[in-house]
């Protein structure tokens, strides 16, 4: 009994064991896929979360490529701010940790190495949240460095500790692996189950608003002072309303300002969602307005020369017209 209860003691594990060089170099990797998965997770329920909100996005085959050129590219960005990060931040950490503990006379623990996460996550809500509380910025910013602190670095400290407690160097290797694999695949699950959720209905994404006629009478402006006004009886007049078309899509600069009257129609665009059809003394190169915002501040925009480009003269919604 008394050899049983001693193998018993042995198969426990007491902790982290001594790491060298391959062994730290392992939790370092660990550390860094950790951290870019968290980077890559935020991406994508920031992605998501936008959805929700006035988005447009370029289409076509250039388009593409360029989204995927610009994935590709905060993917190695994530990748070194991840082994930045985990070389400043995560095993400093890990080895206050297992310190802090040796202090103590205790075996280092999860446990322990969350409690000085939280530790430096307290430390780091103090260096930002009390100066900036104190230039004004609101004490809100402490809880909220405090809680993002410890969400970012507990998974990555973790995962450095856990390749401490490894023995074998090809195990130490494998655990950083499966670390980026699962932070990957959680990623990829978010993804497609928010992109279900918006396809079902679940969530609902944004749609432009609903103008009626009465909703767009009234007097519209843009940002460098030029002013539509439209009336109730269906007449239109613009004031030093700035007229872009394909030409001066480039440079971004407008046309000579439009100052007439003409008449404006609710109508329906090329895809049946509704937009306001414009024609004001032959000086307006577009008609065609679409609607943005939201049903309390609706806009009223058009593209500027390829809509890929998601350049767009913008109006927003002023006094009603009588």
């Amino acid at each position: 009994m008394v050899q049983s209860a001693a193998e018993g003691q042995r198969a426990i594990p007491r902790g982290p064991v001594r790491v060298r060089g391959a062994g730290w170099a392992a939790a370092w990797l660990a550390g860094a896929v950790a951290l870019a998965g968290e980077g890559v997770l935020a991406l994508v329920v920031y992605f998501l979360a936008g959805l929700r909100d006035e988005h447009y996005f370029a289409a076509g085959v250039p388009a593409y490529v360029g989204y995927l050129f610009l994935s590709v590219v905060a993917m190695v960005l994530l990748g070194l701010a991840g082994l930045i990060c985990s070389a400043s931040v995560v095993l400093p950490v890990v080895q206050l940790s297992r310190w802090s503990a040796r202090r103590k006379g205790r075996t280092e623990t999860a446990r322990w190495c969350l409690a000085v996460c939280g530790a430096a996550a307290a430390a780091a809500a103090l260096c930002i949240g009390v100066p900036t509380a104190l230039l004004g910025g609101g004490w809100t910013v402490l809880p909220l460095v405090l809680l993002l602190g410890f969400l970012g670095l507990a998974p990555a400290a973790l995962s450095s500790r856990g390749v401490t407690v490894l023995r074998g160097t090809g195990a130490r290797f494998g655990l950083a692996a499966a670390v980026l694999g699962c932070g990957l695949a959680l990623s990829a699950v978010v993804f497609v189950g928010g992109l279900a959720a918006y396809g079902t209905g679940l969530i609902q994404e944004y749609e432009p608003p609903r103008l009626t006629e009465t909703q767009l009478a009234g007097t519209w402006s843009d940002d460098q002072g030029g002013t539509l006004t439209l009336r109730a009886d269906g007449t239109a007049v613009a004031g030093e309303l700035g007229v872009h078309d394909a030409d001066t899509a480039a440079s971004g600069e407008a046309h000579e300002p439009c100052d007439g009257s003409g008449s404006w129609t609710k109508g329906a665009s090329p895809s049946g969602t509704s937009q306001l059809d414009l024609d004001v003394s032959d000086c307006m190169a577009v008609s065609s307005w679409q609607f943005g915002g939201t049903e309390e501040q609706p806009t009223l925009f058009h593209w500027i020369g390829d809509p890929d480009s998601l350049k767009r003269h913008v109006l927003h919604r002023g006094a009603s017209a009588q």
